[in-house]
C-alpha cells in the first residue's frame, strides 16, 4: 500500500506541469523583496546604497550557481539510479528527477545568461564524490543511500531558495526560486516516503551504520514557511 501511495504521488506529479518549465511561458513574478546591503562590489545603484533594477547580489549569483549545480547533480544520480536499482518505485523517482531537473536547469541557465553569471560546467568535489561513492553500491543498498541522498538534497534546495528570496535582489531569480519552493517540497516528501519504505523493507541494511555517501542523520529539516 505504501508503495502504491508513493507511486500514485509520482504520478500526479508527473501529471502537473513543472513550475520550472511554466516559468517559460509566463512572467516571473517581482517580489518586492531584497537587501541592498548583500550587493556585490562594482554594483550600479540608481542611488546610494540602492543597486539599478535588474541587478543581482551575491546571494542571487550564489544561489543561480549552486542550483545549477544541483541540479545537474540531480540528474546524473537519477540517470545512475536508472541503471542500478531493481526498484519500481525508486526508479520512477529517479525518472521524476530528471524530467524536473531538466527543466529547471533550462530556466536556470536563462538566468545565469541574462545576469552574466558563470556556472562551472563540472559537478564540484563533493557532488562528485557522492556519484562515486553511489556507482559503487548494488541495490537494496544503493536504493536506501540514493533516498537518504535524496531527502539532504532537497532540504539544502529548500533552505537555498528560502535563503535568496529574503536576502536576494534580482526579482526574476527571487521569482523562480519562490515559484520552484513548492515543487522542491513535493520532492522531499515523496523521497522521505520512498526512503521509509525502502528502509521497511530492507531493515537490516537501513539499521547499519550510515555510509559517507550521506552522511545520514540528514540536517534539521526546513518547512514551509507559514501564510
Amino acid at each position: 500500500m505504501r508503495r502504491l501511495s508513493v507511486l500514485s504521488a509520482l504520478t500526479l506529479l508527473a501529471s502537473t506541469p513543472a513550475v520550472a518549465q511554466s516559468t517559460e511561458e509566463q512572467q516571473i513574478p517581482t517580489l518586492s523583496i531584497g537587501n541592498p546591503a548583500f550587493a556585490a562590489p562594482g554594483t550600479k545603484e540608481q542611488a546610494p546604497g540602492v543597486p539599478a533594477p535588474h541587478q543581482t547580489n551575491v546571494p542571487d549569483q550564489v544561489f543561480v550557481i549552486r542550483a545549477t549545480l544541483g541540479g545537474a547533480a540531480e540528474i546524473e544520480l537519477g540517470r545512475l539510479a536508472e541503471q542500478k536499482t531493481r526498484n519500481d518505485a525508486v526508479r520512477e523517482f529517479a525518472r521524476h528527477m530528471i524530467r524536473d531537473h531538466s527543466r529547471a536547469d533550462n530556466a536556470l541557465s536563462r538566468l545565469a545568461e541574462r545576469n552574466g553569471i558563470s556556472v562551472p560546467e563540472e559537478l564540484d568535489a563533493k557532488q562528485r564524490e557522492v556519484s562515486d561513492a553511489l556507482s559503487r553500491l548494488s541495490s537494496p543498498e544503493f536504493d536506501i543511500e540514493y533516498m537518504r541522498a535524496q531527502v539532504q538534497n532537497h532540504q539544502r534546495m529548500a533552505q537555498l531558495m528560502e535563503y535568496v528570496i529574503g536576502s536576494g535582489e534580482d526579482a526574476q531569480v527571487q521569482g523562480f526560486a519562490a515559484a520552484t519552493l513548492p515543487t522542491v517540497y513535493a520532492h522531499l516528501a515523496l523521497a522521505r516516503d520512498l526512503l521509509d519504505q525502502v528502509s521497511a523493507q530492507n531493515p537490516r541494511v537501513a539499521a547499519a551504520p550510515p555510509r559517507t555517501v550521506s552522511g545520514m542523520p540528514t540536517p534539521q529539516t526546513p518547512r514551509p514557511l507559514a501564510n
